[in-house]
């Protein structure tokens, strides 16, 4: 006799309830309901058919949709981004995004990273906009760098890892300028 997936579940539910109050009381718990119990456990579901309820999952989305407004409350930015942020743009075209970001933080933009997979002279003349962009970045503080290929992660991490040792340590930024290379 088969059992709907229903049945099953409810046989679980009424398991597990069964279980709690022989412990409360402090009965012994019946030979069969151990052997379900195992069962469970071997199968990996124990009781739980490996599916998240309709509620549960209801309950996570309003979980996560609280904390993404809680964050863009307590910054006053969208999506909880703030200036003391470090952010990394990847694949930058025009570098729009991350011009955005830094009006979003009134100008500071000390702590963003705008990378293009385009050399300088492709991405100027793929976007008309590019070099001003560029521009207004660098003027905020921001990092602008061409040429960065994140299908190579070790290129991607030497960039930033370079660029957020320049934004952090005055002497490595003063060393590089007067042409040391850090």
């Amino acid at each position: 006799a088969q059992l709907s997936v229903r049945a099953m579940a409810k046989k679980g539910r009424v398991a597990r309830i069964l279980t709690t109050l022989h412990r409360v009381a402090g009965t012994p718990i019946s030979e069969a309901l151990k052997r379900r119990q195992r069962s469970a456990t071997q199968r990996g579901d124990a009781g739980t058919h490996g599916e998240k309820s309709e509620w549960k999952k209801r309950k996570e989305r309003k979980a996560r949709r609280e904390a993404f407004e809680g964050a863009a409350t307590q910054t006053g930015l969208p999506h909880g981004y703030h200036a003391g942020q470090r952010i990394l743009c990847v694949g930058e075209g025009n570098f729009s995004f991350a011009l955005a970001l830094t009006t979003l933080f009134d100008g500071e933009g000390v702590n963003v990273l705008a990378t293009s997979f385009d050399k300088t002279g492709v991405a100027r003349a793929s976007y008309r906009d590019a070099k001003d962009i560029a521009h207004a970045l660098e003027a905020t503080g921001a990092g602008v760098r061409h040429g960065v290929d994140v299908q190579e992660i070790d290129a991607l991490k030497l960039v930033a890892k370079e660029w957020w040792a320049m934004g952090n340590d005055p002497e490595y930024a003063a060393d590089r300028e007067r042409g040391g290379g850090g």
